[in-house]
């Protein structure tokens, strides 16, 4: 089937700005987000005290999938408001658990994810972005304080020296990627056949390890050897900057590639103090607008230069003073920030 992204309704917009990194479409956000100029948002699925998600119900219910009617109905809450549904961002970890550490009870996981995946087509849902993350997201502080003492996320690897294994033992990097390369031949074909697109998001934060568990998705060329393992045009990049930053890659560089290649279905726009590289241990998120490891008017340049014409939203922000869960000011600060220099781009 021809992938739901390269219909007109998604083929031919322009890049443009998005929301993310929250769970219920309440009216209230819905409201913002219209009055934001924004008309394109994911929604995410993937419960953590990080972003605004940490809630007793999800959204779509289900504990082993997602029913076409459940996707259905939540599609058309978005669409009801005029705002275009691009995505569903991270399967619940009970959906895969047992795929990403090769565990019995495996097959019928994917199973299920395959059904999923044929249920987000039938609804017209065109993207699913997951992680490959079986320790999860990992900080050391949601409260660095940052520019007028706002609070920014920050890591500090010392921190996660003494962590206990997550998982009974330690993995090695060869299993990993066998139990990665059974999730992509299992669940590939479905998502061609449903026109759905999936977008792989980094580890976070990119290191080799965490609690004994390898982390795959810490590079450039951890990624080209993701999108080699199992070739398929529905299957690319959920772009993170920051994570991309903290892994010190070349921005310019990693966004030529793979957009030549139609890999960059999305982009997280977020950007770290530095790198992880040369010995650092340390780094904090810091505002889209303040010095950090990239610059956002050439990386946008270069976004506009390649032909990128997707979604682009805040990933993680600081946190201001007035902010609620969901960072609104903060975000509403980064969407108008983009907005300018995606707007000074076309002129």
């Amino acid at each position: 089937m021809k992938r739901l992204l390269k219909e007109d309704k998604w083929a031919h917009l322009p890049m443009r700005t998005g929301l993310g990194s929250f769970m219920h479409p309440t009216e209230e956000k819905l409201t913002l987000i219209k009055q934001l100029g924004v008309d394109d948002i994911i929604l995410n699925m993937y419960r953590n005290n990080l972003i605004d998600t940490n809630f007793d119900n999800l959204p779509l219910p289900g504990d082993r999938q997602w029913e076409y009617k459940d996707l259905l109905m939540l599609k058309n809450t978005v669409e009801n408001a005029g705002i275009r549904f691009l995505a569903l961002e991270n399967l619940p970890f009970s959906f895969y658990d047992k795929i990403m550490m090769g565990q019995p009870g495996r097959e019928e996981q994917l199973k299920h994810v395959q059904e999923t995946i044929a249920n987000m087509g039938s609804a017209g849902i065109p993207v699913l972005g997951y992680g490959w993350t079986p320790t999860g997201v990992w900080r050391s502080s949601t409260s660095y304080p940052t520019r007028g003492g706002a609070k920014a996320m920050s890591v500090n690897l010392e921190d996660f020296k003494r962590a206990p294994l997550s998982h009974g033992r330690v993995f090695s990097e060869e299993e990993m990627w066998d139990y990665y390369q059974y999730f992509l031949e299992g669940v590939l074909p479905v998502a061609e056949e449903a026109g759905v697109t999936l977008a792989l998001h980094p580890n976070d934060p990119p290191i080799p390890s965490l609690a004994g568990v390898p982390q795959l998705f810490r590079s450039f060329e951890a990624y080209k050897k993701g999108m080699d393992l199992v070739k398929s045009e529905n299957h690319g990049l959920q772009y993170c900057l920051g994570n991309f930053s903290s892994m010190g890659e070349d921005i310019n560089a990693v966004t030529e590639y793979f957009a030549k290649q139609d890999k960059i279905i999305y982009v997280h726009f977020q950007t770290v103090s530095n790198s992880l590289r040369d010995g650092n241990t340390k780094f904090n998120e810091v505002f889209v607008d303040m010095p950090g490891y990239y610059d956002p008017v050439s990386v946008l340049a270069k976004f506009k230069e390649v032909g990128f014409n997707g979604m682009i939203m805040p990933g993680h922000v600081p946190k201001i003073i007035g902010d609620q869960t969901w960072e609104e000011r903060g975000r509403s600060f980064t969407i108008g920030y983009l907005k300018g220099i995606i707007a000074a781009l076309h002129r």
